[in-house]
């Protein structure tokens, strides 16, 4: 029998959970790193197939910015479930070593795996170099905002997510996510 694609997803339980559902219906196995269970769990009940919701999601509660805890819950659920074949990252700029962590645990793949670097907006006029494994497909998504009658603002849960699924149909190396020009047009 042939292992179901295995993915492991940032931001599960936010901005990114229309995109864990996403990727249940398209038949992979969920890991979702997130703070709160109840969060989790609440997203879980929300999925189209809830037939599917005990087997396909996984959680992984804990902070990010603990590097000790989340290196002890990646190589758990690595031992558990295999090295994700998909990673979906939104990380805050505040924890700049939890990319790092997950990505080592993802370099022992002898296959080709993805990684969907998810940045806020003002990433993009930075272009950081983000270096990863030779074996690592890499997809960067700068998320930007909506201008809308001479107003702007950020974008909601359901355009990050439909963006992010775009992507992963798409399989587009970089993009923005609604746009981020005019600059001085953002939101404050």
């Amino acid at each position: 029998m042939k292992k179901k694609p295995y993915a492991l997803v940032v931001g599960g339980t936010g901005m990114l959970e229309k995109v864990c559902h996403w990727l249940v219906d398209q038949d992979y196995f969920v890991s979702v790193i997130n703070r709160h269970e109840e969060r989790f769990q609440e997203m879980v009940k929300r999925t189209k197939q809830p037939a599917k919701q005990p087997e396909r999601f996984h959680p992984l509660t804990l902070d990010y910015h603990d590097g000790e805890t989340l290196q002890s819950k990646i190589q758990e659920a690595v031992s558990e479930h295999g090295v994700p074949d998909l990673v979906v990252s939104w990380i805050h700029s505040s924890a700049p070593e939890a990319l790092p962590i997950i990505m080592k645990h993802c370099e022992t793949r002898t296959e080709p795996w993805k990684l969907l670097h998810i940045q806020g907006s003002s990433s993009f006029f930075v272009k950081e170099n983000t270096p990863v494994p030779e074996n690592c497909q890499y997809r960067r998504v700068y998320l930007g905002f909506v201008v809308e009658d001479n107003q702007s603002r950020w974008l909601t849960h359901h355009e990050i997510s439909n963006g992010v699924i775009k992507v992963l149909q798409k399989d587009y190396k970089e993009t923005v996510v609604g746009t981020l020009k005019p600059w001085h047009k953002r939101p404050g």
